[in-house]
């Protein structure tokens, strides 16, 4: 396989919802921790979010950008690699602040920064990922190439194991590209029903319409809490 093994590994309400004031329940906050205890478990090489979420990570901090000096260079950028753990980010736009290519978070272990970008990403952002020792790959001329990313970060970074946790719009991008092996599914005690917020698998209108994807359950597992965990393999993996 020229990819990593990717595993999709997700915590959801009840009604499949990914964020929302069910999150911030007793309940919620006791699956998490299972969520939390899986994920650690996994022993991936690299856990991947959507923009959106970052922005979360990141306290929607916005980047300050310089004129450009001189160009930068074609291609992608390695700026460290043989970490035990890699925090990906797609980021297409160039919209997520930096302090430096190393992620910390309390409770989690550290991990070396690779933002997935495309061609048209400005290059004044490309130039501020550098200073900030930031790693990037290339994915995709105007829109996210899910496949192309997946390769390269196993060709440049030699991840052989990644998470995707969310948000919903990154979780059905890679899934519908066919890349997605697994699916690791958590279901919190909880419903919330608002309309307006994130599901599990969300596709973005831009990029028209798609197939379905289906699943063959292979566990259920319940864990305390009244934590239910099911895990799923996918029919549509390609390399």
């Amino acid at each position: 396989m020229n990819r990593p093994y990717i595993i999709c590994h997700i915590l959801s309400a009840l009604d499949g919802k990914i964020a929302g004031d069910f999150m911030s329940t007793a309940a919620n906050r006791k699956a998490s921790e299972e969520y939390s205890r899986i994920r650690e478990a996994y022993g991936a090489h690299a856990w991947l979010y959507g923009t959106t979420t970052t922005k979360e990570f990141t306290a929607f901090r916005k980047p300050v950008l310089e004129p450009l000096g001189e160009d930068v260079p074609d291609g992608d950028y390695v700026a460290q690699s043989g970490w035990a753990l890699y925090y990906v980010s797609v980021d297409t736009q160039g919209e997520i602040a930096w302090d430096s290519g190393v992620y910390k978070r309390s409770g989690r272990p550290d991990s070396h920064v690779i933002e997935i970008l495309t061609e048209q990403t400005p290059p004044e952002y490309r130039a501020y990922l550098r200073k900030q020792d930031v790693s990037y790959i290339l994915a995709g001329k105007d829109t996210l190439d899910c496949k192309r990313a997946a390769q390269k970060l196993k060709t440049l970074f030699g991840i052989e194991k990644m998470l995707i946790c969310g948000g919903g719009t990154v979780n059905w991008s890679f899934l519908s590209s066919g890349v997605v092996d697994e699916l690791s599914l958590l279901l919190s005690p909880v419903a919330d029903g608002d309309p307006n917020t994130p599901t599990v698998f969300e596709r973005m209108e831009q990029l028209g319409q798609s197939r379905p994807v289906l699943f063959h359950l292979q566990k259920v597992s319940q864990w305390p809490n009244d934590v239910v965990h099911l895990t799923y393999t996918t029919e549509n993996q390609e390399d």
